[in-house]
């Protein structure tokens, strides 16, 4: 069965082992561009583990072109940051002084003088700024030097692929790629209506390309490099997390279980690869300490899965997120209690009444369990508090996350950092669908319950 159907098993162990001490380590342009938003010293731990497996790197020809068109694009919005920041910043104190000076302290009240506040906080914000601009001197720009991009120039030197050898064979995985994508053949066909509503060609070298076909490219640069050089294993690594990549099953909430089944078969018979596997950045690095002997931090590997996530839920969207979390949990919660209601934007956001019993439920938004779980337990306490003076029977922290990589280690922190509280207190762990068109939570799906009093 293994043999014939190979696609839907996980290599075993030793397979891995064949894998990391032979495998062709192939990368997507999402991994390079990511480098430009990592902090330093996360970059330079993805580059020294690169460097570590110099001789076996290799990127396809549309992978280096994408990079290239759009590498200033990403400086451009990471040099952007900077001016927002001094905005908010300014913004921020501005508002506090105006409305301190509101209050007319010096002829209402005796006592209250702010002007020491108000020149501590001055102080503060003039060296934060002279901080931040002295950064954004040294910082890349579109104008300026590129030491990242020199590094990648360094690492991948003679380790690119061959272009498309005319427009004539690329028209014709065009037409391969239409076909793929209107039965549904990964990968690329969820980036079917990729760019409808702006141009879709750009030309480089004589030859034009449509962007919705980028990864049918890549992949199939990928095939025709791996039969040219009889490799037998090979390991990509790319930050797409879309399911025309990735194999994934609705079980109590979507789960990833590796790589498209359908990828597997045909880099096999294509080009007669005998042991592929696909990791995400972060699992490329956790899988680099273990084989490898690297020493990548945790808290490197978390920046990397965050950029990862950051990316696909942009941070200006993190509003639209959260409010619409909140709807889908309360769509959610009607179906259990039909006396449900919001509580006008106070603690808890909605309460409930089942058989003169009240409950009161919170919504938190998970992008960073770390984060998250340290401010969770003030919160607790608050609720506690609520419990003891009978205001409530119940209540539900209710944690919608948004990666579902990062669920587990959500639950982990919970039953490993929360205080141990007597009292009807409980978080119910679950997942956001995400309509990807209007970046909005359609429905929340829960996973589990943990009740705080039986945490460790």
């Amino acid at each position: 069965m293994k043999n014939i159907f190979k696609g839907y098993y996980r290599p075993t162990k030793e397979e891995f082992d064949t894998l990391w001490d032979n495998a062709i380590f192939i990368f997507d342009t999402n991994v390079l561009l990511n480098l430009y938003r990592y902090q330093s010293s996360t970059r330079d731990s993805l580059f020294k583990v690169i460097e570590d497996l110099v001789n076996r790197v290799w990127i396809p020809y549309h992978v280096g072109l994408e990079f290239q068109r759009n590498r200033l694009k990403v400086i451009a919005a990471q040099h952007k940051r900077y001016s927002e920041v001094q905005n908010t910043v300014s913004r921020h104190v501005s508002n506090m002084k105006n409305d301190l000076n509101g209050l007319q302290l010096k002829k209402r009240h005796s006592h209250i003088n702010p002007d020491k506040l108000i020149e501590n906080i001055e102080k503060i914000e003039s060296d934060f700024l002279l901080e931040l601009k002295e950064l954004e001197e040294k910082s890349i720009s579109v104008n300026s030097d590129d030491e990242i991009r020199d590094r990648i120039d360094k690492l991948f030197n003679g380790k690119v692929g061959n272009p498309p050898s005319g427009q004539a064979d690329l028209d014709n995985l065009f037409n391969e790629a239409k076909e793929r994508y209107d039965k549904a053949i990964p990968p690329g066909f969820e980036d079917s209506e990729k760019d409808d509503k702006s141009p879709d060609e750009f030309t480089y070298a004589g030859i034009t390309y449509k962007r919705k076909y980028g990864d049918i490219i890549i992949w199939k640069q990928i095939i025709g490099h791996a039969k040219k050089e009889s490799l037998k294993d090979v390991i990509f690594i790319t930050d797409d997390t879309k399911s025309d990549w990735w194999w994934k099953i609705d079980s109590n909430g979507e789960k990833t279980i590796g790589v498209r089944p359908e990828l597997t078969d045909e880099l096999s018979r294509e080009a007669g690869v005998e042991r592929f596997f696909v990791y995400k950045t972060d699992g490329f690095l956790r899988h680099a300490n273990e084989k490898l002997n690297t020493e990548v931090t945790r808290e490197a590997i978390e920046e990397v899965r965050e950029v990862s996530v950051a990316r696909r839920f942009g941070l200006r969207d993190h509003r639209q997120l959260a409010k619409t979390s909140e709807r889908a949990v309360f769509k959610w919660l009607e179906n259990k209690f039909p006396d449900l209601e919001e509580n006008q934007g106070e603690f808890p956001d909605f309460i409930a009444h089942q058989d003169n019993i009240k409950y009161g439920f919170e919504v938190k938004l998970i992008r960073d369990p770390q984060t998250t779980i340290h401010r969770l337990r003030d919160i607790i306490f608050r609720a506690a508090f609520m419990l003891n003076m009978k205001e409530y029977y119940e209540f539900a922290f209710i944690f919608v996350v948004l990666d579902e990589a990062a669920i587990s280690e959500t639950m982990h922190l919970i039953k490993r950092r929360i205080p141990k509280i007597e009292g009807n207190i409980k978080v119910i762990v679950g997942k956001a669908e995400i309509d990807e068109g209007s970046n909005s939570v359609y429905e929340f799906i829960p996973y589990e319950e943990i009740h705080i009093r039986n945490c460790i």
